[in-house]
């Protein structure tokens, strides 16, 4: 039963991961440069929100599985983790948390920019703004290696 629950819990936080960073990769680099060309700001601001709520709650489960991941392997290593394993889980963390914060930066920004442009009209977002979307890809990349430093 508790190598169920490790591997419930492992893939979890994996599946998790890969909804965050897919759905931003997906949503600031396919769907909003799309919706940006057919649709209404108002329409696009609907879809934004939506999309919001759901990268709020994904971010919820990546932190509190990841946390259950590393009481795992301290547990499974009768609670003696090396130094080297926490360095790369707090380093891991720290970008993780870096991402979070470009991607709220561009989600905030990019929103207060569709409230203020008019419902009908097509929306053209300042250059200044999706300089977060890349430095979330970028920090995401991050993570990503640290995350493969830590497999091995």
């Amino acid at each position: 039963m508790q190598t169920f629950v490790e591997l419930f819990i492992r893939n979890l936080h994996l599946i998790a991961s890969i909804f965050w960073f897919g759905g931003v990769f997906f949503f600031t680099f396919v769907a909003i440069p799309i919706g940006q060309r057919k649709l209404p700001a108002k329409v696009l601001l609907d879809i934004h929100n939506r999309f919001r709520h759901a990268m709020r709650l994904i971010i919820n489960i990546i932190l509190l599985t990841g946390g259950i991941v590393i009481f795992i392997v301290a547990w499974n290593n009768d609670m003696k983790v090396e130094s080297e394993y926490m360095v790369c889980s707090v380093a891991k963390l720290g970008a993780f948390g870096i991402m979070a914060l470009f991607w709220g930066l561009y989600s905030s920004s990019y929103q207060r920019h569709l409230e203020a442009t008019h419902p009908d009209r097509r929306v053209i977002v300042p250059r200044h703004i999706n300089v977060f979307s890349h430095l979330t890809l970028f920090s995401g990349l991050v993570v990503f290696a640290l995350a493969m430093l830590l497999r091995s």
